[in-house]
């Protein structure tokens, strides 16, 4: 009788080494990365786009340049939909500033100089 309740002791520590064993080596796999994962968290980090102006070119045409850029043609001017694929929602939106000033016109309105910082930023409501 003693024997058999022994034999279940080793029987049960054994079970559970084996389950350790397991979880510590599958429980990393659990973490790594996929591209999914990666992509979303490049798409995090380009929330803001900056460059600095050129003489006489606008906002708009600079912007079209150095990045992929979707935009609407609207009565006000330019409305920029996208920027390297983060696009605007219902409730997120791409919106620019020109050495800290937040702009109050379209991004083709906006004639930039040499030395203008311009920064876009993907922001909430």
């Amino acid at each position: 009788m003693k024997s058999l309740k022994n034999l279940k002791n080793i029987i049960l520590i054994i079970i559970i080494v084996l389950a350790g064993i397991g979880i510590f080596i599958y429980a990393p796999s659990l973490h790594k990365q996929t591209p999914a994962e990666t992509q979303s968290a490049s798409v995090e980090q380009s929330k803001t786009v900056s460059y600095d102006g050129e003489e006489g070119k606008t906002v708009y045409t600079i912007l079209s340049e150095k990045y992929n850029v979707e935009a609407d043609q609207s009565s006000f001017g330019v409305m920029i939909k996208s920027i390297n694929g983060l696009a605007s929602t219902d409730k997120e939106f791409w919106t620019y500033s020109v050495d800290g000033n937040f702009a109050e016109v379209a991004a083709d309105k906006y004639v930039t100089h040499a030395g203008d910082k311009i920064v876009w930023e993907y922001k909430g409501m």
